[in-house]
């Protein structure tokens, strides 16, 4: 009777799994989307996150490879953008009052603050979308 529970368990645990890859890789799918075609975060760091974008690019991306940002870092980074960077907002609200960003406002970054993708702006699914692509496809290979 416990081996039977117990077999009946794992199967369970592992239905649960394999329903689980396919939304994952659909996750991950969504997020090179963003990264590769409506973000065109490939114009600066490169189709492979590698930091060799296209030549008209202001250069100097980061290697996606050797990064350390976790989830939340990535996230961060990609709503805020890079303060005194070329590295661009995509949230359209970042830095705004209800928005801060690095815990600043627009009034205390200034002159540094981010510029405006030159692309769109990205809504928080898709910043997340990105970030997975990223930490599953770039970070650490």
């Amino acid at each position: 009777m416990f081996r039977s529970i117990n077999i009946l368990i794992s199967a369970v645990g592992l239905a649960a799994l394999v329903a689980a890859a396919p939304a994952r890789a659909q996750d991950v799918s969504f997020g090179e989307r963003i990264f590769q075609e409506k973000a065109d975060c490939k114009f600066c760091h490169g189709p492979e996150g590698d930091g060799r974008g296209d030549p008209r690019s202001p250069g100097a991306a980061a290697d996606l490879h050797k990064t350390i940002l976790n989830k939340a870092q990535i996230v961060e980074t990609v709503s805020c953008g890079r303060p005194g960077t070329e590295m661009p907002h995509f949230d359209k609200y970042a830095y705004d009052d209800d928005t801060p960003c690095y815990g600043m406002k627009e009034a205390q970054v200034g002159a540094d603050k981010p510029p405006v993708p030159h692309s769109t702006s990205l809504t928080r699914r898709e910043i997340e979308a990105v970030a997975d692509y990223v930490l599953t496809t770039f970070v650490g290979k």
